[in-house]
């Protein structure tokens, strides 16, 4: 899956992007769970560097709470909720 993101800084060294929001990392871990069931390391490695493990668990917290989202209690793999 591709993130897009706002680059604001590219030289031939470095390229500088915005991370994202609490509301755009939520869109993307949803996107991202709707392609296939995954882990919350998965996931913390699929945001490696964009969002922190406390955010991405929060978010899956509220997203489990308003029941968009479920958790496998065998495979603890996430998935969206149809």
């Amino acid at each position: 899956m591709k993130i897009n993101l706002k680059m604001v800084y590219d030289d031939d060294e470095v390229t500088v992007f915005i991370a994202p929001d609490e509301k755009e990392t939520e869109e993307i871990i949803k996107k991202m769970l709707a392609e296939r069931a995954m882990t919350t390391n998965e996931i913390h490695e699929a945001l490696n560097n964009l969002a922190s493990d406390d955010r991405i668990r929060r978010i899956l917290r509220r997203l489990m709470e308003e029941g968009k989202i479920e958790m496998d209690s065998k495979t603890r793999r996430f998935r969206l909720v149809s």
